[in-house]
């Protein structure tokens, strides 16, 4: 069966963006938008339908107004932005307000067509000032001493000693969190080594619940389950004199809120759950399906992820949900369970 062809909004740039648009995708999918004077809810009826927002930026004082606008209404991550090379002031606004996408005008047919298909399928693609930019950022962000990182991985390390029921947790959970975090690319948890410790660092506060209870092979009482849910505040108090980013402490903290906000310990909800907290909760619970217990035969991998998708909106970030499916299905990852 032929899938629908993707529908294109353009907000402003000259004719000729249109019309290779137009020419790739088809003049019944792509519309334009003149962005002087461009109202909120001018852009959120224009954009209802379409799979992708190209916005073409200028090195006027408004450049990123419509970006802007985009973030405001929640359509950053189909948001395609296209600028000068030398514009780095609108290429890092791009990248602070997490547009999916960022290449230079001028771009050739096929290099814009893929950028588009790239963020349709929920993807992100950014070249020109913009990869400067985000590589800047990324520098800056992975600068974690070499003693607080050995700190954290003995930490993990003595975790893994004592819950030897989920030996290999911390390193498979891990992983996992940076792919999705490396599709993602939120500002507020960029792929970098202290997101990679914080990832390690989650359960650290279980070091303090009794191993009567980790190990338990049979389902936990009540009493036992809220002694288990005080781990994310124990697990901060064993990290607070090590000195390490706050990125760590909200994943440490935060990693068992839910999107409802039904989670523990504070029960934050929606986009007040840190964005690391937020990827890392679906690469946690993916893990934890997969992995064998005493009590419960391991899901499939596949299956664990698809059961992920049914708690978008109820315990899970629904954009990241929906990244999790083309980030570990479509890209067709093979993981042993055991």
């Amino acid at each position: 069966m032929n899938q629908r062809p993707l529908e294109i909004l353009v907000v402003g740039g000259d004719p000729s963006l249109w019309t290779t648009l137009a020419g790739e995708f088809g003049a019944g999918s792509t519309r334009m938008l003149h962005p002087v004077g461009l109202t909120g809810p001018d852009l959120l009826a224009a954009a209802e339908t379409a799979d992708v927002i190209v916005v073409a930026t200028d090195s006027g004082a408004d450049a990123t107004r419509p970006l802007q606008l985009c973030k405001g209404l929640g359509l950053q991550r189909r948001t395609l932005a296209i600028g000068d090379a030398s514009d780095h002031r609108s290429a890092a606004k791009a990248i602070s307000l997490g547009i999916a996408g960022y290449i230079v005008s001028g771009s050739n047919a096929e290099h814009l067509v893929e950028a588009v298909t790239q963020v349709a399928a929920e993807g992100v693609v950014f070249d020109g000032p913009a990869a400067d930019a985000l590589a800047e950022r990324t520098v800056f962000l992975q600068a974690l001493g070499p003693a607080q990182m050995s700190a954290a991985k003995a930490l993990a390390s003595a975790l893994e000693l004592k819950d030897t029921n989920t030996g290999g947790h911390t390193e498979r959970v891990a992983g996992l969190a940076m792919r999705l975090a490396e599709a993602a690319l939120i500002e507020e948890a960029l792929p970098t080594e202290i997101l990679r410790a914080a990832f390690l660092l989650h359960d650290v506060g279980k070091i303090g619940i009794p191993e009567s209870i980790l190990k338990k092979p049979s389902a936990l009482t009540d009493a036992e389950r809220r002694m288990i849910e005080t781990h994310p505040i124990l697990g901060e108090q064993i990290i607070a004199p090590l000195g390490l980013p706050k990125l760590i402490h909200q994943v440490v903290r935060h990693h068992h809120e839910r999107w409802d906000g039904s989670g523990y310990p504070d029960r934050l909800s929606g986009t007040n759950i840190p964005a690391a907290a937020r990827l890392f909760a679906i690469a946690d619970s993916i893990d934890a399906m997969t992995a064998t217990r005493p009590y419960r035969q391991p899901r499939s991998f596949e299956k664990a992820v698809r059961e992920v998708e049914a708690g978008a909106g109820t315990q899970f970030d629904p954009s990241l949900t929906r990244l999790a499916q083309t980030t570990f299905l479509e890209d067709a990852i093979v993981l042993d369970p055991s």
